[in-house]
């Protein structure tokens, strides 16, 4: 008879070690068969155990596996959304780019309607995300949203092309950079999703006003400061009024990221920030102009000196496509480059060894866009945000 396995206790799910299983195994053959049948591998009865060693493996690592399903830090698929929908979280499908504050020029008054629509430089469509009648000097701001999910990508500039024509609207010009869409989101993203929204079921506090900001969608990181004195205070490098709060956010359309705010805001305390969108509060019918930062994007350059070691892939491709998985937080249990969180040589070398482990990586040297490389993290201020770009990383082997 089968040996029974303790699958689960108290210390959590257990998989057999595999020579254990191979023992069992060789001891119920020689029970049945005689007690001096050999075992060799290279014997019939000993390919017969080496298959029945991999099936009870095999059993004993999906019986694991499924029970780690009740675990969130450890779910996966349709378990981990399971997990997730206690608290109102849905895994996100693909997102669309979005264009913050682009600028519209024409004649003064003039109504552009929600939905009119521009086109980029490399030729995907945007739309605006609300009407918007342009002001006494015939200008205006207002988001835009691209029409296709995906990570579309517009720079500085690039929105150039009015589609619709809508009689009065003459120019665009878009001072950011699109922040560009999603993929369908992972595990790994789901996970810190839920992280980041435990706090979500309350208001006022500190990590209310953070959960809800992440809920938002298309928001990708953020910082938040709390000013709870009587003065005026420079709190990390950030001048904030008294009794108030201060946000930079990443992503997201800027009207709901300042309904966001207006909805979990500290009672009484105001906002800071360049930001500035006036929201009206729906059941009191109370306008309000909600303030909060965008993160000012600092690119990256990196230098990796690295050798084959015991990997067979290749060495520059492989380090590039690790690097640019960490920076956009696709690695489990890593944030990647986030809003004001410094950047360190060590965790991009420590990136490049979780995926390829065979990679021996002999320095890395980083450096702002403008700044001589060095081995030494890189400070970003609470209103920046790191990226990195393809070109900015080059592979010295050998």
């Amino acid at each position: 008879m089968a040996e029974l396995y303790n699958y689960v206790d108290s210390t959590g799910a257990i998989v057999p070690d595999t020579a254990d299983i191979k023992s069992d195994i060789e001891r119920e053959f020689k029970s049945a068969l005689g007690e001096n049948m050999s075992t060799a591998d290279d014997t019939p009865q000993g390919r017969l155990i080496a298959g029945e060693t991999s099936a009870r493996r095999a059993v004993a690592e999906n019986n694991a596996l499924l029970a780690n399903q009740v675990n969130p830090d450890l779910a996966t698929g349709i378990f981990l959304e399971s997990i997730c929908a206690w608290l109102g979280i849905e895994r996100k499908a693909e997102s669309v780019s979005t264009i913050a504050s682009v600028t519209l020029g024409g004649i003064p008054l003039v109504e552009i309607p929600t939905g009119s629509r521009a086109r980029s430089v490399d030729g995907d469509l945007y739309m605006t995300t609300r009407t918007i009648v342009l002001d006494s000097a015939g200008r205006g701001k207002v988001d835009f949203v691209a029409l296709e999910t995906g990570a579309l990508v517009c720079p500085v500039g690039g929105l150039t092309t009015i589609v619709d024509s809508v009689l009065g609207w003459e120019t665009i010009h878009n001072d950011n950079a699109a922040i560009p869409g999603d993929a369908p989101q992972s595990d790994e993203a789901l996970r810190l999703q839920r992280e980041l929204r435990l706090a979500g079921q309350g208001t006022s506090t500190v990590e209310a006003q953070i959960s809800n900001l992440y809920a938002v969608a298309g928001v990708k990181s953020l910082t938040f400061l709390e000013n709870i004195s009587h003065e005026y205070q420079t709190i990390e490098g950030v001048v904030m009024k008294p009794h108030s709060v201060w946000a930079c956010v990443h992503g997201g359309t800027d009207d709901d990221i300042a309904m966001s705010l207006l909805n979990n805001k500290t009672a009484g305390a105001g906002w800071n920030g360049k930001v500035s969108v006036s929201v009206t509060e729906p059941n009191a019918s109370i306008p309000y102009t909600v303030l909060f930062d965008r993160p000012t994007e600092v690119p990256i350059r990196v230098e990796v000196s690295a050798r084959q070691g015991q990997s067979t892939v290749s060495l520059k491709e492989a380090i590039v496509a690790a690097l640019m998985r960490y920076a956009s937080g696709e690695i489990e249990g890593e944030h990647g480059f986030v809003t004001g969180m410094n950047v360190s040589p060590f965790e991009l070398s420590g990136a490049i060894n979780i995926i390829y482990p065979g990679i021996f990586i002999r320095n890395i040297l980083i450096a702002r866009d403008d700044q001589l490389l060095t081995a030494s993290e890189l400070e970003i201020l609470k209103n920046e945000i790191p990226v990195l770009e393809v070109q900015n990383i080059s592979v010295v082997t050998g």
